[in-house]
């Protein structure tokens, strides 16, 4: 008769380990996200890949040739923070149209080399760049390439360029040079199954890397998954896409270089 609170005992004991062991195991011997590639930090990523300086300017398209045979690495995945557009997980009417001003946040914390703290660090940074837009354009929803590259020049001292018609190998340039790049989309198109359906008319992202498999790796700002999310090559260059007051599969083709 005393073996059964004996066992009963031993199986807390026993259960209790095994929550443990469940909840640390991961924390205290992290494993490598498996689909991307190590990221690297944007300073030892400057190769020579024939881009031509930016002169700051958003509103010039800096010629790039992508026919040039520059050796390019076969996979890249630069270092930056991730946030979501909405830090504490509240989707309301600001937070929903958050996606630019997260994309910007990142690119430019990557190249500052700093952080992302917590919710409340990026919450008040996404309030300060929303500030911004509406103390300049009188706006801060659903703005476009351009607007945003401005944005990024004033607020964080970047240099900016807007790039159209871009290729993969465009953009694979780029990135091998340590520049980010921020996607314009029909958001719709991406097919994301973390956003909320149908997905957003127009969304907002952050390039960093790209894969051997053919894959760009991004920080989507759009999911609490989006660290690290990649996106065949076709579907995000099909995706990319100008606000267009509105008309998001008639806009543009343009990217926004950030260095």
């Amino acid at each position: 008769m005393k073996r059964a609170p004996l066992l009963i005992s031993m199986s807390i004991v026993v259960f209790g380990a095994f929550l443990v062991g469940w909840y640390a195991w991961p924390r205290l011997f992290p494993t490598p996200t498996p689909n991307v590639p190590l990221e690297r930090n944007v300073a030892t990523s400057n190769i020579n890949t024939g881009t031509v300086k930016s002169n700051g300017n958003a509103n010039t398209n800096t010629p790039r040739n992508s026919n040039t045979a520059t050796a390019l690495p076969s996979e890249v995945n630069l270092t930056a923070p991730f946030t979501s557009q909405a830090p504490f997980a509240v989707w309301d009417e600001d937070h929903e149209d958050f996606c630019e001003e997260a994309s910007a946040l990142m690119a430019a914390r990557a190249l500052q080399g700093r952080a992302i703290k917590d919710a409340a660090d990026a919450e008040a940074a996404l309030q300060e760049l929303k500030q911004w837009q509406m103390d300049r354009f009188g706006y801060f929803k659903s703005t476009t390439a351009a607007e945003v590259a401005e944005m990024i020049r004033e607020v964080y001292g970047r240099e900016t360029e807007l790039l159209t018609d871009p290729t993969v190998n465009d953009l694979k340039r780029e990135l091998a040079a340590g520049h980010f790049v921020i996607v314009p989309a029909a958001g719709r198109e991406l097919g994301n199954p973390n956003f909320r359906q149908p997905g957003p008319l127009y969304h907002m992202l952050l390039l960093k890397g790209y894969t051997v498999r053919g894959e760009f790796v991004t920080n989507d700002p759009g999911t609490r998954k989006g660290q690290n999310y990649v996106y065949d090559f076709d579907v995000l260059m099909e995706a990319i896409r100008d606000w267009n007051d509105g008309d998001v599969m008639n806009g543009a083709r343009v990217v926004i270089i950030v260095s």
